[in-house]
């Protein structure tokens, strides 16, 4: 049976079980069933006999006669009264008169009959007793109750028993096929749903409608497809972004190194030049010192890099409760000094803010964008900077970027040709930074055209 599958198996099981019960039981019956009839009868001829002393004890002799054929045809039992020495005989079922010996005990093994011959015990059950008449004369009392029926009973469920026990296998053929359907249909039905949940199809789902081990075995395979499911997308989500973060750090080493490129094979031709006192390069010292320049901003492009990455890569540590509009005020007093010498001045509407994030990373986002409003606004304007538990906002006045130029806004070393004339020292990867640090964060942001300039909003 190890390769049978579940119904077969449950089928077989549950009717080899029902077959041992029927043949138990007939067997049982058979077997039972007369002693159980005996036992039975006996009871009644004593309770009979009890019952016939009851009724003629004190009453006369003809009284006696009298109600004794009465009992015996009600009770269907013969009676015997031994009066003076004879016995009267009363009948109540045709059966032999049993002869006995006056004044002797009856042997109830064998019994002699009034043609001299002697029955089986086992067919007749004899009961004796004594009662006192109304002249306080001793009359003895035989009972004799038939139990040939038990016999006959038993020929008869000999004959029966086949067609019982047959009828009976049908039954439980049948009762065994329905159960085995009815218990392993629920089974089957989650072998399938599994099988359709093995090949990830989305919608595969059990169909719940019980709340027994079945229902809850079904709930549990749910839940844990559905917590599958979660984890698939959550590593698709997660793939997909480490795919688009090695993207990124593709187009930034690229970008980088053409960025670096430029400015080196610029200081390498001067470098050249002044060593070989070729035209205005005989000017050493105010070449070296255009050099220096030139290695100052390298250095500082270089820098750039770096601390984007480490901050990059500490973006997500040690974070706790932050106020937001500590960190605004305190990256506003570090450029109150460059909007002066541009005339510019600040508006703020800070309330309490209060979000839980890396001190670094947020006053380092703040303070790109407070320098991107300061550097590349119009001179003498406002710079408006609102804060609340919902967003974070600084707008500039300046010309709005165009829809071409917010495409690579966020691209590193990416400028703008207003910004690259306005800012000829700036790196070019502020926004590009702001833009990872958010993205590791998870905060949402946007930033568009707004009236006669330019806003940033960061969503808390």
């Amino acid at each position: 049976m190890k390769n049978l599958k579940l119904f077969p198996k449950t089928f077989l099981v549950s009717i080899g079980l029902f077959a041992a019960l029927i043949i138990l039981v007939h067997a049982l019956v058979y077997t039972l069933m007369p002693q159980f009839y005996l036992q039975q009868k006996e009871r009644e001829a004593a309770e009979n006999l009890t019952a016939l002393v009851a009724e003629l004890r004190g009453k006369s002799t003809e009284e006696m006669r009298r109600l004794s054929q009465e009992f015996a045809q009600v009770k269907n039992v013969n009676i015997t009264l031994t009066i003076d020495g004879r016995d009267q005989y009363f009948q109540g079922f045709q059966s032999i008169n049993i002869v006995t010996d006056s004044g002797k005990s009856v042997d109830t093994s064998v019994v002699k009959i009034a043609d001299g011959q002697t029955v089986d015990p086992r067919s007749v059950i004899l009961r004796q007793g004594s009662v006192a008449n109304s002249q306080g004369q001793t009359i003895a009392v035989k009972l004799l109750a038939d139990v040939a029926p038990v016999t006959q009973a038993k020929l008869a469920t000999l004959h029966v028993l086949p067609y019982t026990m047959l009828g009976s296998l049908l039954v439980a053929l049948v009762f065994s096929y329905i159960y085995s359907r009815f218990v392993t249909r629920p089974i089957r039905q989650m072998a399938a749903v599994t099988t359709t949940m093995q090949r990830l199809e989305k919608d595969a789902h059990y169909p719940v409608n019980s709340s027994d081990e079945i229902g809850v075995l079904g709930r549990n395979i749910n839940e844990l497809y559905q917590n599958l499911w979660q984890t698939i997308r959550s590593l698709e989500h997660e793939n997909k972004r480490i795919t688009q973060l090695e993207k990124e750090k593709i187009a930034f080493l690229r970008a980088a190194s053409h960025e670096l490129k430029t400015p080196l094979a610029a200081l390498r031709i001067m470098l050249e030049n002044m060593q070989l006192n070729i035209g205005e390069y005989k000017n050493h010292d105010q070449y070296l010192a255009e050099s220096v320049a030139q290695v100052d901003r390298l250095a500082a492009m270089v820098n750039d890099v770096l601390r984007s990455g480490s901050v990059a890569e500490q973006a997500l540590r040690q974070e706790k409760r932050l106020r937001i509009d500590k960190l605004v005020a305190e990256v506003i007093d570090d450029y109150v000094l460059l909007a002066k010498t541009r005339g510019m001045t600040f508006a703020v509407d800070a309330h309490p803010t209060t979000i839980r994030a890396n001190r670094d990373m947020i006053r380092h986002v703040i303070s790109n964008l407070v320098s991107n409003a300061v550097r590349h606004g119009d001179a003498g304007s406002m710079i408006t900077i609102t804060c609340d538990q919902h967003e974070l906002a600084i707008e500039n006045a300046c010309k709005p970027l165009t829809k071409q130029q917010l495409q690579h806004v966020f691209d590193p070393f990416y400028r703008a040709n207003t910004q690259a004339k306005q800012t000829p020292n700036n790196s070019g990867i502020g926004l590009y930074t702001v833009k990872i640090l958010l993205d590791a964060k998870g905060l949402d942001y946007d930033f568009t055209p707004h009236g006669r300039g330019m806003r940033f909003i960061v969503k808390l």
